[in-house]
């Protein structure tokens, strides 16, 4: 029985970090720049965009631990942080990199950033309305 009772203990344990997961998953657009909880400074990197190749799908990226080449795919999630101009944010595009915006990047590995494909990327607006 203590098995038992030990095995129900450790799955609702894990169940109830699950719904955490996929709702800061859900609400990720409209996390400013940089605030994003347990993931901004962690597993993100914030610098500029410092070049742009649409044939590639890449951007280089500097920040204070140096540049980097970020790969965007078919998966990559791309948000237009509109916060500073407190507007709401919304989806982006490839077409909305500028160079010297400032940009927060989430990699699918953690482990590495140069050439490793973004899941999401928060492109910071701070002049005009899109």
């Amino acid at each position: 029985m203590s098995k038992l009772f030990k095995g129900v203990v450790v799955a609702i344990t894990l169940l109830s970090g699950l719904p955490l997961v996929y709702a800061q998953k859900a609400a990720e657009i409209f996390i400013p720049l940089g605030q994003s909880p347990g993931l901004s400074g962690k597993h993100t990197s914030i610098g500029k965009i410092t070049a742009i190749d649409a044939r590639e799908q890449t951007i280089a990226v500097a920040d204070s631990a140096g540049s980097y080449i970020v790969k965007i795919t078919e998966r990559t999630q791309i948000w237009l942080d509109k916060s500073k101009l407190k507007l709401t944010n919304q989806k982006g595009a490839f077409a909305d990199f500028r160079k010297d915006l400032l940009v927060e990047v989430k990699y699918e590995d953690n482990q590495r950033r140069d050439k490793v494909p973004a899941e999401w990327i928060k492109v910071q607006i701070i002049e005009g309305v899109k």
